[in-house]
């Protein structure tokens, strides 16, 4: 066992951060320490993006994201393909 003293504004946002997850302040740093070990031993998986990879012949699709992606999106069911 070990004991580690923290300041009172840390313990603070530890409390807060356990209350909110439902969990208790030492399971949430047991969590933390083990993901930032693992992160440090094994590096993590490499990400690949695909965006920017075609050209769509729309020439201004990257202005009209927000409304593209609200014709695809149902706050309800999710992404939809068109019918």
């Amino acid at each position: 066992m070990t004991t580690i003293e923290f300041e009172e504004d840390i313990i603070t946002a530890l409390e807060i951060i356990a209350q909110r997850n439902l969990t208790t302040v030492e399971t949430l740093i047991k969590e933390v320490l083990q993901r930032y070990l693992q992160s440090e031993v094994a590096p993590p998986p490499k990400k690949y993006s695909f965006i920017g990879i075609w050209h769509s012949g729309d020439s201004n699709l990257s202005t009209r994201v927000d409304e593209v992606l609200a014709e695809g999106a149902n706050w309800r069911e999710g992404w939809s393909l068109p019918k």
